[in-house]
């Protein structure tokens, strides 16, 4: 047996009967960023993974973010969710539905490319691309590859979120994949919330009084609107609160970005 088919079947070892993780972590600030949403089904997100991560060379894989498939060997997630961190502590699990299941593909990544202009202070520019050691097989049921939108959705915009975050701020996070909807807000309402923290390369959403929203171990995932990837779960202040959205990568800003990243790196179109 060869030493990649060991590792990978010492990673699904660990990967069976997870426990719950929390984010201990009790900071206004959420950027491990769903609330008000409802269980779904993976075949109608094929593209959503979970980003897992082990703390210690014995423990176990625990989910930590969400990611985007690009194409069988691209993942697009959050920059915070990986900047400063050993990318050997990292795995992606797609095609399940389930953030403790096993039934996924697990796979490593070889390389993450994070934004030049990826700013932590202000969580600016907050976008990573993930390139995955061995290609996922896209069977358009479980695995499917998101497209991106062409430009920034326009104000009012219907969105959908989705991830297997907290299910209230600072709480316990789901155990089936969650979807929730929320609108995309006029930039001036934004920058009210958040002052000159909210810059060009995010947008902002929230339900119309609150109540619903992304939150701990969200971020990295997606905000759809009409099926194509509009943002990148990213941060907020708090979860689901009022006067406070969440904010998103706007992907209409980095698509460029993304593009050039992709064509540099990945083995397959896009």
């Amino acid at each position: 047996m060869s030493p990649t088919s060991i590792s990978l079947i010492f990673i699904a070892f660990l990967l069976v009967g997870f426990g719950a993780a929390r984010d201990n972590a009790r900071s206004q600030l959420s950027q491990n960023r769903i609330i008000g949403g409802d269980d779904v089904s993976i075949v109608h997100y094929a593209h959503q993974v979970s980003l897992r991560r082990k703390t210690c060379q014995e423990c176990a894989y625990l989910h930590l973010c969400g990611g985007n498939i690009l194409n069988e060997d691209t993942v697009l997630t959050a920059a915070h969710c990986v900047i400063d961190r050993d990318i050997r502590n990292f795995i992606v699990v797609a095609g399940t539905g389930q953030r403790t299941a096993s039934d996924g593909t697990v796979v490593l990544i070889e390389k993450i490319v994070t934004h030049e202009r990826y700013n932590a202070s202000i969580t600016d520019y907050d976008v990573a691309l993930l390139f995955l050691a061995t290609p996922l097989t896209l069977d358009r049921v479980f695995t499917a590859a998101v497209p991106l939108v062409q430009s920034t959705p326009e104000i009012g915009a219907k969105a959908t979120i989705t991830g297997w975050g907290t299910l209230s701020e600072g709480g316990m996070a789901a155990l089936q994949l969650q979807a929730v909807n929320v609108f995309v807000l006029d930039r001036a309402q934004c920058s009210a919330a958040y002052g000159d923290r909210f810059t060009a390369a995010m947008l902002c959403a929230s339900a119309k009084d609150g109540g619903k929203d992304a939150c701990q171990m969200d971020a990295g995932g997606p905000l759809l609107v009409e099926n194509h990837l509009a943002g990148i779960i990213s941060w907020a202040i708090g979860c689901a609160r009022p006067e406070n959205p969440g904010v998103y990568v706007n992907v209409s800003h980095v698509r460029q970005w993304i593009e050039l990243t992709v064509a540099a790196n990945s083995l397959y179109n896009f």
